[in-house]
């Protein structure tokens, strides 16, 4: 058999892209996988500290770079050097610094004839017109084969690589994302208070990003619907967790003012990014997320994995996940009034615990490590292939690879 390369192009970005990655690794090496795969990994970066933590330090391979483009640039050196049999998976390599190296590194890739997957995790949109010509020049040159988090994520793809092998959902780790029956904690001191009061937590774990952008979170749709559920004379508390974006902190504060404006900053709570995510779901009443567009979205299969309903917008990937079990939940966020609607609705209705049993077992079914990993297997080779023992394999080198 010959080993499964994984190049990811983002080393520096804590998200749903490299928790993904993670529960990859988990996932086969939970199968004895180890020797038979590698993650070519930026040496000191973000990507390296959160997989060794993880326990995955024998799975990387280091690579050396001052940033992701010089990574990726001594990242394909070091592939080229590889059996040309062995697949290469680009994970998510679409940034725009990067279409240039990969643009150029395409034409030995291809010539090698080596099999080159792309995992896309988003939509690969650009409404730069050279931004889009960039990327159709770098797919035409490596002409992989593409995998994709959703089908609404394919769909949208298909500009770009024309061999779609599937939709693959995104895992979700239930030792982590559980139920709070089965666990002992107690709530994250952030939302102590919160609970206290009686207010119903509607949680949003996002990023905080600029409005208008391909893939908006549309944060700000959650203030007229805080707005109007506080008119109803319900007591709700938005929670939004997640980095700002912005070097100035400007996307909080236009939150802030807009739900002062409205009336309701009293009930608008922000807070910072955490590892620790899993602890919050459990003690959330409802999650909410309006993003148009979302390619997949994580939050969704956490929350339901944590025993918490979730209200989402019913376009983009959070609707395709959600009308699987529950379309009842599923929105146009641009409609307030039916979105307060269906929120106090979730919340308080008797059949919300039967529906969330349908969505808890669809989510281990569909989102589990072992089929996520069981289905990049079958993309890639067949299960059989990469469970044999070779004893003619080509080893690969621990060390850290350098400009040579």
């Amino acid at each position: 058999m010959h080993k499964l390369i994984i190049l990811p192009g983002a080393t520096d970005a804590l998200g749903g892209t490299l928790v993904t990655l993670s529960l990859l690794i988990k996932g086969l090496s939970q199968r004895n996988l180890t020797p038979h795969f590698c993650v070519l990994t930026r040496a000191g970066s973000l990507m390296e500290s959160y997989l060794t933590a993880a326990g995955h330090r024998d799975a990387l391979q280091l690579i050396e770079g001052e940033c992701d483009r010089t990574f990726v640039a001594n990242a394909l050196k070091w592939v080229n050097q590889q059996p040309h049999q062995a697949p290469l998976l680009l994970d998510n390599c679409i940034a725009r610094e990067l279409l240039g190296t990969l643009i150029k590194g395409s034409l030995k890739l291809r010539l090698s004839r080596r099999p080159v997957y792309f995992f896309f995790h988003d939509l690969g949109l650009s409404y730069n017109p050279i931004g889009y010509y960039l990327r159709k020049l770098m797919f035409t040159g490596l002409s992989p084969i593409g995998l994709c988090n959703s089908d609404f994520t394919a769909g949208h793809v298909r500009k770009f690589v024309s061999d779609i092998a599937g939709a693959l959902y995104q895992p979700v780790d239930t030792d982590k994302f559980r139920p709070l029956s089965d666990r002992t904690s107690t709530p994250p001191e952030p939302l102590k208070k919160i609970i206290q009061t009686g207010d119903r937590i509607m949680l949003t774990p996002s990023r905080l990003n600029k409005p208008g952008i391909i893939n908006d979170k549309n944060l700000r749709g959650l203030i007229p619907v805080l707005a109007k559920l506080t008119e109803q004379g319900h007591r709700y508390r938005s929670v939004i967790i997640g980095e700002d974006s912005s070097e100035d902190g400007s996307h909080t504060r236009a939150l802030v003012e807009a739900a002062a404006a409205a009336g309701v900053e009293h009930r608008l709570t922000i807070l910072p990014p955490t590892f620790e995510i899993e602890r919050y779901f459990p003690y959330a009443d409802v999650v909410v997320t309006l993003a148009p567009r979302e390619p997949f979205g994580r939050t969704v299969v956490e929350a339901l994995a944590c025993g918490t309903p979730v209200v989402g917008s019913r376009s983009g990937g959070i609707g395709e996940i959600l009308n699987h079990f529950a379309p009842e939940w599923t929105v146009d966020p641009d409609d307030v009034t039916m979105t307060a609607k269906t929120i106090h609705t979730v919340v308080n209705s008797d059949h919300t615990a039967k529906t969330l049993a349908d969505a808890q077992a669809w989510v281990k079914s569909r989102c589990s490590v072992e089929t996520y990993a069981q289905s990049i297997l079958n993309v890639v080779s067949s299960a059989d292939k990469f469970s044999e023992q070779q004893t003619t394999q080509q080893p690969l080198s621990k060390h850290v690879v350098g400009h040579e």
